[in-house]
């Protein structure tokens, strides 16, 4: 059986490269007119964290579990680093280069809760598993 670290790995990686590639493609849920408004930059960030889950995914578990518990943290703060950014407007642009409109801070912090989870989920499981092989 595959340990849940690296499964869940994969299929961030995957939910990462599936909306770097639909960004380039003129649709109703992601790009350029999108309901979450995307551009070039912000395609790149969805594909370089698709290979980063990738990189992990195939380090091991340990490596998916840390990488999983410190990004859900980054993509939370940036999540509600985007609020911040946009203040009153619908979109506008994180550091002046990622383009993204209110309901993505949402879908952010949303991910950033689901990623640490995953890696705290993944934590535990690897702590019982452990105990149980030692009892």
């Amino acid at each position: 059986m595959k340990n849940i670290a690296t499964t869940l790995a994969w299929v961030f990686a995957a939910a990462f490269a599936a909306a770097a590639l639909i960004g380039f493609i003129p649709n109703p849920l992601v790009g350029k007119n999108g309901f979450f408004v995307t551009n070039t930059a912000h395609n790149l960030v969805h594909l370089f964290t698709a290979v980063g889950f990738v990189a992990v995914a195939l380090a091991g578990s340990r490596a998916s579990t840390a990488f999983m518990l410190s990004f859900g943290v980054v993509y939370t703060l940036v999540g509600l680093y985007g609020f911040i950014a946009l203040g009153g407007a619908s979109e506008g642009h994180l550091l002046g280069v990622v383009h993204i409109n209110f309901v993505d801070n949402f879908l952010h912090l949303g991910l950033g809760a689901a990623i640490a989870a995953g890696g705290y989920v993944s934590h535990k499981s690897t702590q019982t598993a452990a105990l149980a092989h030692q009892a």
